[in-house]
């Protein structure tokens, strides 16, 4: 079941980030494997300055401050850990640090860590996802941008094994893909949809399922999406096996959702269930002696409300029409 706080953590879009803050620190290089989380150059004055972070973000800052630059850097560039004993003794403290630095250096670690050394942090995922939520909490961008690419890494490298820890992890990506700030958002996008192809859809959707329902509109829409990626991953036997009712009653209420988002994710799972749906028909030899007893349009009818169905013929019949059309 999921916490009080974690509802109402979904419930409410998180606050825009303050713009003044005065705990910024210059003078930093501290790679742990040879690589500068942070690049400072030194100017350092006592009065109001501007702290520019790669990704759009800008604090206004008080007292000694120094130009800070916060390198966000692709997994695919990574470099494998140079002192991997003393970075792994570390990585705890450092993302529990009040030193935003020592934590971007610490959730940059992870990262690494889950690339090149996932089997020995594996033990350490326990104390190491709450840490990480913690970070997706962070108020300043540096923080929750890198803690982000952190789970995205995690989900590549863990996959089903994060499922027992996935419930604060998938709230705090689902809020930050839901926000204006653009380029959290599409890093959290990211993450989600690394969680769709890593986390089987078996154990996933019903961990998806209770956020279709979620009163905010950008949560419902990150999850519809979410969950129309993971429903073709069953494959045609698997979405028999899980219920080919049960997920048209998921999807036919998202037709009217109030983002298109949303309607347009539903719109193509229901295409996706109704294809699926005939092919097992046309495999099953009463069709051929009661063909009517088949049709999409009676299985509609019979598993939804006729408005619902209506809506749902509404969208498939005029998609195959359109297929029609243009394949002839």
């Amino acid at each position: 079941m999921m916490s009080g706080n974690a509802l109402r953590d979904l419930n409410t879009l998180p606050t825009p980030e303050r713009k003044n803050d005065s705990s910024s620190k210059g003078n930093f290089t501290k790679p742990c494997n040879g690589n500068k989380i942070e690049n400072v150059e030194e100017h350092q004055r006592k009065n109001l300055a501007s702290v520019q972070i790669n990704g759009g973000e800008t604090i206004n800052v008080g007292v000694e401050v120094a130009n800070l630059e916060v390198e966000y850097i692709e997994s695919e560039n990574l470099s494998d850990l140079e002192d991997f004993d003393t970075c792994l003794e570390n990585l705890l403290p450092g993302l529990n640090s009040k030193d935003w630095i020592l934590v971007v250096e610490a959730l940059n670690n992870v990262r690494r860590l889950s690339i090149f050394h996932k089997e020995r942090m594996h033990s350490m995922l326990s104390d190491l996802i709450p840490l990480v939520v913690k970070s997706l909490k962070n108020p300043r961008s540096a923080v929750c941008k890198t803690a982000i690419m952190a789970s995205t890494d995690i989900f590549n490298a863990y996959n089903d094994d994060l499922i027992d820890s996935l419930d604060p992890l998938l709230v705090q990506l689902l809020l930050k893909s839901s926000q204006d700030k653009r380029f959290v958002c599409e890093a959290a996008v990211r993450a989600l949809e690394a969680m769709t192809t890593s986390v089987s859809p078996i154990l996933l959707l019903p961990k998806l399922q209770p956020y279709l329902k979620n009163r905010n509109p950008r949560i419902r829409a990150k999850a519809s999406m979410c969950f129309s990626r993971s429903v073709p991953r069953l494959g045609v036997e698997g979405i028999k096996e899980y219920g080919i009712d049960k997920l048209i009653q998921v999807a036919a209420p998202q037709l009217s959702d109030q983002l298109p988002e949303s309607r347009e994710a539903a719109r193509s799972l229901l295409l996706e269930l109704q294809n699926v749906y005939e092919k097992s028909q046309d495999l099953s030899t009463t069709v051929y002696e009661h063909p009517e007893m088949g049709s999409w349009e009676n299985f509609c009818l019979s598993k939804l409300s006729p408005l619902s169905a209506q809506a749902v013929l509404r969208v498939t019949t005029n998609v195959a029409r359109e297929g029609i059309v243009n394949g002839s």
